[in-house]
């Protein structure tokens, strides 16, 4: 598998044609069903607002550009919220125990960086278009 140049995490190996936006860091694109663990606070970053969320029970509905065994079973996701790159505004109403689905760029635990929320798990992040969206209690988020 080809590995980013700076960051390091897994390239997709088969890109699709959302992935040549900016904000696109070309990994693997997972399409998976989740329990939260944790509602993290949301973080402000030079890419704008997210919110933040700690999953784990996940299962693989769909991964393009890697295998499924890359899909760890805990994962930190970040959700981008309240400009025109991200989707409108927060999703209310997360909750621990609850399922989630949601959809995004992939990067493994060896490559994911820690920060505030992420332990050190794999990140699902670019939950929004033109590639990503969430789907939490009956309503699609992209």
């Amino acid at each position: 598998m080809k590995k980013h140049p700076y960051f390091g995490h897994t390239l997709s190996r088969d890109l699709n044609p959302q992935q040549i936006h900016p904000l696109s860091l070309k990994a693997p694109i997972v399409h998976v069903k989740a329990v939260i663990k944790k509602v993290e606070v949301d973080g402000e970053s030079a890419d704008g607002m997210h919110q933040h969320l700690l999953v784990n029970q996940i299962v693989v509905i769909e991964i393009r550009g890697a295998e499924t065994s890359l899909v760890s079973d805990e994962a930190f996701v970040a959700i981008r919220y309240g400009d025109a790159e991200g989707i409108p505004g927060r999703i209310a109403g997360f909750a621990e125990g609850q399922p989630i689905e949601l959809q995004g760029e992939y990067i493994d635990v060896n490559h994911a960086h820690k920060g505030v929320g992420n332990p050190g798990d794999s990140v699902i992040h670019f939950t929004h278009h033109p590639i990503g969206f969430v789907l939490y209690q009956g309503v699609r988020y992209e």
